[in-house]
């Protein structure tokens, strides 16, 4: 009866083994990329940009501002005369005195614009794509997950088969149920991750919000890593950098010059009575002590600020790229995942036939599901460095 049960063993786990689920095709990142919602990156350039123009607007020609345009008129009377209508109309046009200075904040935007325009759509596209390789590598994880505590529910029974048999101690089935619940656990922390890439993915799309199944990225061009500084230095989202701060340097010497605009043309017409007065004139603004010293102190130490912003935003983004170099020589290039599920099959295939015990098979079934874990985030990491790098190297370079 003992060789009986045992030897049964393979034909009892083959039938209670999991099936296999039908495999889909899942969802591109093409696909995904069709559902896109603007990027944040993209909205907040627009948003900039718009504030940008509307000053350059408000300082047209020679104007430092528009016009104030003023009517009166009120009745006049005199004594023994009859009554009469006195009209006026008065014109203030402040005058901006520093033309050069405007045109060269519009012609720092006029060069910044395609590319912080191509840079913004770049990142856009790289915190897309991360996160889509995040929801997808959530998934696989998730899928492994309940594959390996279904593969330990069936050698719980197999624990107990070999136990009513007396072909092992109590204490194996014992140690079975703990993996069971190490396992529930680890599942249900892979799901939370899993819902949570999926919600970060949806807040950039509009996908469903129930998560579907996503397609095995692709793999990028090949990166050379040879000419990638030349192209990095060369790149959009080096020289957006650059370009964006000239403007902001622009901005602040435009501001000043606004601020210290003194002059305004005055003009004025009137109808008193019978008499019919037109004047021009011009009018000064007098500053308050100290105001125009303070407007230069303001403007030299936002323009230090804006050196040293610009210092370290250059440093930061050539730590990304230094990275993401160092970690493609790590990594290498991109190659075919390792399945380590024929190995985990073959273990639960000598545990079938009783050559093996569970506490000498989990050990073993736990290695070999954690290297499957790890060919699945290299996977992830290779392909979100060539992401990064290209993101970092490519565009279009107006």
């Amino acid at each position: 009866m003992r060789r009986l049960l045992i030897g049964a063993l393979p034909c009892l786990l083959l039938a209670q083994a999991p099936a296999s689920p039908p495999l889909s095709p899942g969802l591109t990142f093409e696909s995904i990329l069709s559902h896109a919602k603007p990027g944040l990156e993209r909205l907040r350039l627009a948003v900039w940009l718009a504030e940008r123009n509307r000053e350059v607007a408000g300082s047209g020609g020679f104007l430092r501002e528009g016009p104030t345009f003023g009517v009166t008129a009120g009745p006049r009377r005199s004594v023994g005369l009859p009554g009469t209508s006195d009209q006026s109309a008065d014109v203030d046009l402040p005058l901006f005195l520093s033309p050069g200075t405007r045109s060269s904040l519009v012609r720092a935007l006029d060069q910044a614009d395609p590319l912080l325009r191509e840079a913004a759509r770049r990142e856009s596209l790289l915190r897309l794509r991360q996160a889509y390789l995040d929801a997808w590598l959530e998934q696989q994880v998730t899928q492994l997950r309940q594959q390996d505590l279904q593969t330990v529910e069936v050698w719980l029974n197999a624990a107990q088969v070999r136990l009513e048999s007396g072909a092992d101690p109590a204490f194996q089935v014992a140690l079975v149920e703990g993996e069971i619940l190490k396992a529930q656990m680890e599942l249900a922390d892979s799901r939370r991750r899993d819902s949570t890439a999926w919600t970060t993915l949806r807040s950039q799309t509009d996908l469903p919000e129930r998560p579907v199944p996503l397609a095995e990225p692709e793999a990028l061009p090949t990166q050379d890593p040879s000419g990638l500084f030349t192209r990095y230095q060369a790149a959009p989202l080096r020289r957006a950098m650059a370009a964006r701060l000239e403007v902001e340097r622009e901005n602040l010497r435009h501001r000043e010059a606004l601020g210290l605009s003194r002059w305004s043309l005055r003009g004025s017409y009137a109808k008193e009575g019978e008499d019919r007065i037109a004047k021009v004139g011009m009018a000064y603004r007098f500053s308050r002590p100290g105001e125009a010293s303070a407007l230069r102190r303001e403007t030299e130490a936002g323009l230090a600020s804006l050196q040293r912003e610009l210092q370290i935003a250059l440093a930061e983004l050539d730590g990304r790229f230094q990275s993401a170099l160092e970690r493609l020589q790590l990594l290498g290039g991109m190659a075919p995942r390792r399945s380590f599920q024929p190995a985990i099959q073959a273990v639960g295939l000598r545990l079938q036939s009783g050559r093996e015990r569970p506490s000498d098979a989990m050990p073993i079934r736990r290695q070999l599901l954690e290297a499957e874990v790890a060919g699945l985030r290299r996977q992830h990491a290779q392909h979100l460095i060539q992401a990064e790098l290209q993101a970092l190297t490519e565009g279009v370079t107006p």
